[in-house]
């Protein structure tokens, strides 16, 4: 293909496409109307010979062909946007950015509030647009290496065990205690014992349909096994749910503090080892030197 015969600003809407798989929410992302998106996405057909993106019911779907070139256009805008500039000082109060973070609903308890309130000020042109992980533990890397997010914040693994170009930062960490109601039997001494424990019935935090986890892997060994009342991927209701019944749960420092006043919980140290989690924000390396990305990661890390 003749390079003459590519338009840069195709280029832009293809990436939008990529991120949004929407033809509306693309347009917007980039500032066209919704008719000159479709515009562009029936000249990028005509441009490549392939459809691109297949519309599902699920969103646009990009082609194999699409995905081919995702990295290379991705990293080429990239690297423009970059050349470009390098002539121009970032301004957060006149920035326009919208930045697409993946993240658990304790990551935008503990992170969100506090970040809204820092841009209100400092910059009040830009959004944060919240996509929920689709795994509380696993770092979302692919959405990362495309694009389709900005950042992602959760309890993710070091550095060094993904993808060499995911770059990362230590936000906080914190250790795990059991919480119930304060008339729960299980808790009514201070100190928990681990067959009480492994004996009541229990709130588990699980995103996908799995029924094992880190507590069942370290009760295995004592040949001990928890009864698993309830299962749901929302970090945020677990204090709810055990505050009207007699069930417990496993959860972060941070959370039982927020909740066991206003719940009226008990907070419980934990029958044994449990290694505690590290609040990791996470970012593609194409993004290091992105000035507006680098203001908005530092905000971030001021807020915690």
């Amino acid at each position: 293909m003749n390079i003459t015969a590519v338009n840069l600003n195709l280029l832009v809407a293809f990436e939008a496409l990529l991120s949004e798989r929407n033809v509306g929410r693309a347009a917007t992302r980039i500032g066209l109307s919704q008719p000159a998106m479709s515009n562009a996405l029936n000249r990028l057909r005509n441009l490549f010979q392939d459809s691109l993106f297949i519309r599902t019911r699920q969103g646009m779907i990009p082609s194999p062909r699409a995905l081919e070139l995702a990295e290379p256009v991705r990293n080429g805008l990239a690297q423009l946007r970059e050349a470009l500039a390098l002539s121009t000082e970032f301004s957060p109060a006149n920035s326009t950015r919208t930045f697409t973070i993946a993240m658990s609903d304790y990551a935008e308890l503990r992170v969100l509030g506090r970040l809204a309130t820092e841009l209100v000020s400092a910059a009040p042109g830009m959004q944060i647009r919240v996509r929920r992980l689709e795994r509380i533990f696993t770092a979302p890397e692919e959405l990362l290496q495309t694009g389709t997010i900005d950042m992602a914040i959760g309890f993710f693994p070091p550095a060094n065990t993904l993808e060499r170009a995911i770059r990362s930062a230590d936000l906080f960490t914190e250790g795990n205690v059991c919480i119930g109601r304060r008339s729960n039997p299980t808790l009514r001494t201070a100190r928990l014992n681990l067959q009480v424990f492994a004996k009541a019935s229990h709130v588990g935090i699980f995103a996908k349909p799995e029924r094992r986890g880190l507590i069942d892997d370290i009760l295995l060994p004592l040949r001990l096994h928890r009864r698993l009342a309830v299962a749901t991927p929302h970090l945020l209701a677990v204090p709810h749910l055990v505050a009207h019944s007699d069930l417990i749960a496993v959860v972060p420092e941070g959370l039982a503090e927020r909740y066991s006043g206003l719940l009226n919980l008990v907070v419980r140290k934990l029958p044994f080892k449990m290694p505690p989690f590290c609040m990791r924000m996470l970012w593609h390396e194409r993004f290091a030197d992105d000035f507006a990305h680098t203001w908005f990661r530092s905000k971030i890390l001021g807020v915690n």
